[in-house]
Parts: structure tokens; C-alpha cells; sequence
């Protein structure tokens, strides 16, 4: 395949498509909320939060309030809010609130600990924290190591009693309690800092992701037409709103076409996840990995137990990302539903996907295509541009929602953005129908033998398995010292570890190459996994220098 290869790789939509035209300033809150006043959407459901149902024209007053609880602390434009909870009405209000007040929201996942809570203030220089009552506790444990840059402290729930010698609480409820319902949003340019979030923070110290307020219209145009969002879905996103697979594709995106969106408090366990699907006639649901193998494991037992599967009937489209899955859940789960996973790939530094298959054009287990708007490239070892399929590579993305720069971090912002391309660090692979594949992380990927192991492609032979839940694969070293294949393994519910299941594992995987056979299979209850869900092979491989 010759240079020509972008024919195969991009549809005709993709090279008619042209982002919207935006004005010069702009407040990002008008795209989501006001566009609707005066409209039958206006008094529509737009958000369910663990059944409470709040409307559209509800959330614009919940944000105008937050907005002018924030200024009546003395908040200024450009400053930053670090938001340290989870999805409520709340959580909600107050990130749309600051936006429509010029305020940053910097959102983290709440399951960090204690000293990574201390991180993020002291990196950020955040004016004020919003935090959730049940996470003061992590705060207790570094209040005496709070920089002055924080002086503000937002309790969601009963918490107001908290103190520190410079920082004293102030209670959600009482801060935009009888706040006016309406609030002039701060026109803001469209190449202003408008959001930032943090990357997992697997391969270093976390980073902060700085975004422009364009993405609040480029993204739901790019991700609603490549995906068909439209103002009859109902939508659901399993990851939470400090997530960008969370944020965008659950509640913004579904926002900026007068959707319905559904969110929850609780976990997503396989019958949290069925009830709101049943409960809210969901039509799209986004997701991940793990969420969908616990999905799957659960609805074929209860086939088992009781002849009978979760209703899933609603569901239109099922969108999965953020780590390979193995192609025997694509089968099981149609089997159980007769739904298309449809796999995608993407990262908070190029806000929101970058490849996706869509139901128009999908291959089953290869990541699919390049959203509208976004280019994408693939880099050998030697920087040169890969035109040949099968050939893996760094994927080096192009789009205008991509991180402005890493906050405080110069050096990685240089290493990362390179003129208008963004190294993502994922190892992919495109084949002869243009439709892109993942191989691996730059940083999981090791030699045994002087040749290149990829934990994914070991995984997936060891996953094929039906015993198998999941598995993790690193580095380790053999008696001499030398690399080795290491597998961690799960295994279903009523499998039980043997010897004999491991030489059976190991003899599919050497089915893909034999120095690629884990010298050492470890059964293990569970994996670790990052504040993203995804399995932390980093730990893994920690564990395994420290033993």
C-alpha cells in the first residue's frame, strides 16, 4: 500500500466534515444550557442522577447559582476550582457553574489518597476546593501541609465544621442557597483555558490537561454525528463525571443535543448498571472493559440460575474504550444481547476520542477509524511515518480539542506536542481496510530474547480461555536473570487454579510465539487497577522488583 493509504483509512464523511465556525468569545454553558430556552427542551428531563430528575431549564438555574456562590467568595475569573467528589446534581451544577463564571474547573477522581489530594492542591495553586463530606477525612490527614494558595473550601453534604489554620469550610447547601437563578455568563475567548483534568498518572506524576472553551462545541459535533447522538437519547456513561469517557460522551455531548442524561453516585457493579438500563430505557451506553465483562459474567449467570438475562432491549449503541478487550467478550456479550461492543480509543489529552468504530463502519475488535476532525498518523522507532498496514507504531494524533499544554510541566509538554501532532504513547497497527488495531503502551512493551512482547497479545491468548476473567502480563526475570513473560490471572467464578490450567494457558499462548510463554503464571482474586479502571501493570511490575 503506497502513500494513498489515507483513502483506506478515511471515510468520505470524514473528508467533507468541517468543524463549526465559532464566534471570537463566547461563554461554553450557552452551547449546553441556553441554546434551549424558549424550546420544548427547555422544561425536559436532561439529567437523572440516581432517579432524581432535574430539567433543563433546573440545571441552568442550579449553575447560575453556583456561579454566583463562587463570585460571593471573592472568586475570580482564570482562578481554579479542584473538585474532589463524584457524580451528584451538585458535582454537576457547580463544574457548569464555574465554567459560566470564567472560574477553572480541575476535576480528579475522588479515589485518590491522601497525599495525591495534597499533589493536586499544591500543583494546581487551586483558590478553592469542592469536595464530597466523605473525602474530608484525606484532607484531615494533610491539613497542616495546605499551601496559602488554598483559602477556600466547598463541603458537598455536612461538613462545615471542618477548620484548619487557613482555610475554613462553607457548606454547598448554604453557598447557593437563595443565590438568584439567573447569571450573565462571562463571555470567555474560545482559545481561553476553560477546564482542566489530570492525567492516571501510571507512568509519572499526574498531569494537569488544560482545554480551551472551543471543545465545547467542536467536540459534541464531531463525537454527535460520528456516534448519532440525537434529542430522543437517553444516555448512560458508567465512568464518572472526573473522567473524560465519563464528562463528555455521558453528560455533555448529551447536553449540546438536548438528550437525557443519566448518571449515578453508586458503583458500577453489573446490577447497579442493569437497573438504571432497565429503569431509564437507556438507548446509548458508554463504557469500559471491566465494566462490560462484569456485565456479561453476571447476565450468564443469571441465565444459568434462573433462565432468564437482564432486558437490554433499549439499547441502540454500546460504546467500550479505554483498554483492549478480549475478542471472546465481543461474542459472548452479543450472544447474551445481541449488541456490538463497538471498541474505541482516546485520552483526556485530545478530548474525547480519536478512532471509534461507529455502527456504520465497524470491524469487531479493532478500534475502527478516525473521528471527524481528527487526523491520525503512525510513527516507527525511527520517526518515520508508517504507509504500510500491519506495521505497529506510535500513534501521533492531530485535532483542535487536544491538550494546550501540560500545567507546569514544560518538558513533558514539549515532548508530547509537537507542532499540531499529539504523541499518545499507544502502539497501534492499521490493516488493509484502514481500520486500526492496538498493540500496546510505548511503556508496557519489553524484549525477550531481543525480540518485542506486547502484554496485550499474551493477554488476549491467555483471556480466549473460558475459565478465564482477565489477565495482566510484565516483565520479570528467570533464575539467570534474564526477561521473561510474567501472567497475573483471574479466573471466572467455579474455575478452580491447577497446574494443569496453567500448562493449558501456556500452550495457547505459545501458540503466538513461544518466547512469548510466561515462565510464571500467578492466580490472583483480582488485579490492580488506576483510578481509571484500567489494570495497573505499573504496580505489577513494583511488586514484582520489590520480591
Amino acid at each position: 500500500m503506497s502513500a494513498d493509504y489515507h483513502d483506506s483509512i478515511y471515510c468520505d464523511e470524514w473528508n467533507r466534515w468541517q468543524d463549526p465556525v465559532l464566534p471570537e468569545t463566547f461563554n461554553p454553558t450557552t452551547y449546553l444550557l441556553d441554546k434551549h430556552l424558549g424550546t420544548p427542551t427547555e422544561n425536559k428531563i436532561g439529567l437523572v442522577v440516581d432517579e432524581a430528575e432535574y430539567s433543563y431549564a433546573d440545571l441552568l438555574a442550579g449553575a447560575c447559582r453556583a456561579a454566583h456562590g463562587f463570585v460571593s467568595l471573592g472568586m475570580r475569573p482564570g482562578e481554579r476550582l479542584l473538585m474532589f467528589g463524584t457524580n451528584s446534581i451538585e458535582y454537576v451544577a457547580a463544574w457548569l457553574g464555574a465554567i459560566r463564571a470564567g472560574i477553572v474547573p480541575v476535576v480528579v477522581s475522588d479515589l485518590y489518597k491522601a497525599p495525591n489530594l495534597l499533589y493536586f492542591i499544591d500543583d494546581t495553586a487551586a483558590q478553592a476546593l469542592f469536595i464530597d463530606a466523605e473525602q474530608l477525612d484525606k484532607l484531615a490527614e494533610v491539613a497542616g501541609e495546605l499551601p496559602a494558595s488554598l483559602s477556600k473550601l466547598i463541603v458537598r453534604g455536612s461538613g462545615d465544621e471542618f477548620e484548619s489554620a487557613n482555610l475554613q469550610a462553607t457548606g454547598y447547601q448554604s453557598l447557593t442557597s437563595g443565590q438568584p437563578g439567573a447569571f450573565e455568563p462571562l463571555p470567555r475567548h474560545h482559545n481561553d483555558i476553560a477546564y482542566m483534568f489530570y492525567s492516571g498518572g501510571t507512568t509519572g506524576a499526574a498531569k494537569g490537561i488544560t482545554h480551551l472553551a472551543h471543545d465545547f462545541a467542536i467536540v459534541p459535533e464531531r463525537h454527535g454525528a460520528f456516534w448519532e447522538y440525537t434529542e430522543d437519547d437517553i444516555v448512560h456513561a458508567t465512568s464518572k463525571a472526573y473522567f473524560t469517557h465519563g464528562l463528555w460522551p455521558g453528560i455533555l455531548i448529551p447536553l449540546y443535543w438536548g438528550a437525557k442524561s443519566v448518571i449515578s453516585r453508586l458503583p458500577p457493579a453489573p446490577e447497579n448498571v442493569f437497573r438504571i438500563i432497565v429503569r431509564e430505557k437507556v438507548s446509548k451506553l458508554i463504557t469500559v472493559p471491566t465494566v462490560i465483562k462484569n456485565m456479561t459474567a453476571h447476565a450468564e449467570d443469571l441465565a444459568e440460575d434462573l433462565a432468564e438475562t437482564p432486558d437490554m432491549s433499549s439499547v441502540s449503541l454500546v460504546i467500550s474504550a479505554s483498554e483492549k478487550m478480549p475478542p471472546e467478550v465481543f461474542e459472548r456479550f452479543d450472544a447474551l444481547f445481541g449488541l456490538e461492543i463497538l471498541d474505541s480509543i482516546g485520552s483526556s489529552e485530545v478530548t474525547y476520542e480519536w478512532i471509534a468504530n461507529r455502527p456504520r463502519e465497524f470491524k469487531r475488535g479493532s478500534l475502527g477509524k478516525p473521528v471527524f476532525g481528527v487526523g491520525v498518523k503512525l510513527i516507527d522507532d525511527g520517526g518515520n511515518e508508517i504507509t504500510e498496514p500491519n506495521v505497529s507504531g506510535e500513534c501521533w494524533v492531530r485535532s483542535r480539542t487536544a491538550c494546550f499544554f501540560y500545567w507546569r510541566k514544560y518538558d513533558k509538554s514539549r515532548d508530547t506536542f509537537i507542532g499540531p501532532w499529539t504523541r499518545t504513547g499507544d502502539t497501534l497497527l492499521f490493516d488493509e481496510d484502514g481500520f486500526f488495531w492496538f498493540a500496546g503502551r510505548s511503556d508496557d512493551i519489553f524484549k525477550v530474547k531481543g525480540l518485542w512482547v506486547s502484554p496485550i497479545e499474551v493477554e488476549a491468548a491467555i483471556t480466549e480461555h473460558p475459565g478465564v476473567l482477565e489477565a495482566a502480563v510484565i516483565p520479570a526475570e528467570d533464575s539467570e536473570g534474564l526477561t521473561v513473560p510474567k501472567a497475573f490471572v483471574v479466573l471466572r467464578q467455579g474455575q478452580a487454579a491447577s497446574g494443569e490450567l496453567a500448562d493449558e494457558l501456556k500452550e495457547r499462548v505459545r501458540a503466538v510465539g513461544g518466547y512469548k510463554v510466561p515462565e510464571q503464571i500467578v492466580f490472583t482474586g483480582d488485579l490492580p487497577r488506576t483510578t481509571l479502571m484500567k489494570i495497573d501493570r505499573r504496580t505489577l511490575r513494583e511488586m514484582e522488583r520489590e520480591t
